[in-house]
């Protein structure tokens, strides 16, 4: 299940923690609330989800060659 939890400090700043989002769909499902919110991006910490579509997909593309 796909979870985007935000939290709003008191000084304006914003945290969007994501979970279950795998390969880059979590950079399309915050794009459009980072736009809104206006706010410079700080910092973008990657969790392992992240990369397990890409590492199935270069395993792929070995299998077949």
């Amino acid at each position: 299940m796909e979870k985007i939890n935000i939290t709003i400090a008191a000084d304006g700043t914003v945290d969007l923690q994501l979970a279950g989002f795998e390969g880059g769909k979590c950079k399309e499902a915050t794009k459009a609330l980072e736009q809104l919110l206006g706010n410079e991006i700080i910092d973008r910490t990657l969790t392992s989800e992240f990369y397990l579509t890409e590492e199935i997909e270069q395993e792929e593309k070995i299998s077949s060659s």
